[in-house]
């Protein structure tokens, strides 16, 4: 698996809820609304009525939420951790549980005194667009993206951090890799020391916002080319190969729905 170069990646954005309609339905219907709380003052309309219809629209909240669950949880049944064993046991990864969470972690000791934290947003790839066909064409003609293509194409990369601790020390490195799920390939970023494991782990607000005002190095792009290669060597000897981008992919869907199954579940709970 190679690396290739990404100098001017535009990071991808996650779709952003559109609010507009609401706002729109809220603006029409504000002079009805005021009409009908006149209707109701002059014929003496009952509370109780009103209290009725607002329990009928909870009840039918609730019971769509309970279809889509027994939905989800069927899909869900078809899929269990132990479809991954087998790649955690092959590059000796070890899942960190994260319930409620989108960030995921795992991690591996290496025989160099080693730890490697490999982190991913499983929204952020879960969501990721994905067109098979054109996956396998690109595999069968050996086409790579180009570096001038990367804009057009920023919405198919997710972000991927490795963090590599030494244990003797606690000193750090992180490296911010783009991952392409279709080409399962990723793209160095950046790569940052850090003299302490915290400094590059933390996971706390106020840790990354020091994290983001660290000097990242050049663009990597710009970086000596023996070095550029060593450094892609040294992530292929850590684990970070096509091998871990199929598991992201497919991870980040089975950690997602069980995300998503647990919050219809808490909003079914509202509604009940």
């Amino acid at each position: 698996m190679s690396f290739r170069l990404a100098s001017q990646v535009v990071r991808r954005n996650l779709p952003v809820a559109q609010g507009i309609s609401f706002a729109a339905k809220r603006v029409l219907r504000a002079p009805v609304l005021g009409k009908v709380t006149v209707a109701q003052i002059q014929t003496g309309r009952s509370f109780a009525t009103s209290t009725s219809k607002w329990n009928q629209q909870s009840d039918n909240v609730r019971d769509v939420l309970k279809s889509e669950i027994k939905v989800e949880s069927e899909v869900a049944a078809d899929n269990s951790l132990q479809s991954f064993q087998e790649f955690l046991d092959k590059f000796e990864f070890t899942i960190v549980e994260s319930p409620g969470k989108n960030l995921a972690e795992i991690t591996k000791k290496t025989e160099n005194g080693e730890t490697v934290h490999v982190f991913f947003d499983v929204a952020q790839v879960a969501n990721l667009p994905y067109d098979s066909a054109l996956a396998e064409s690109a595999a069968q003609d050996g086409e790579a993206v180009n570096e001038e293509d990367y804009d057009s194409l920023s919405d198919n990369f997710a972000n991927v951090n490795v963090v590599v601790v030494k244990d003797a020390d606690q000193s750090a490195v992180s490296l911010e890799l783009l991952m392409n799920l279709q080409e399962g390939s990723f793209y160095v970023d950046s790569v940052t020391p850090f003299k302490t494991a915290q400094e590059a782990l933390d996971q706390s607000a106020e840790a990354e916002v020091k994290r983001e005002l660290v000097y990242h190095g050049p663009p990597f792009s710009n970086l000596d080319e023996e070095l550029q290669e060593s450094l892609e060597v040294y992530l292929e000897s850590r684990g970070v190969t096509e091998e871990l981008a199929s598991f992201i992919g497919a991870y980040s869907e089975f950690k997602e729905n069980q995300e998503y199954i647990k919050w219809l579940n808490d909003m079914k709970k509202f509604f009940s």
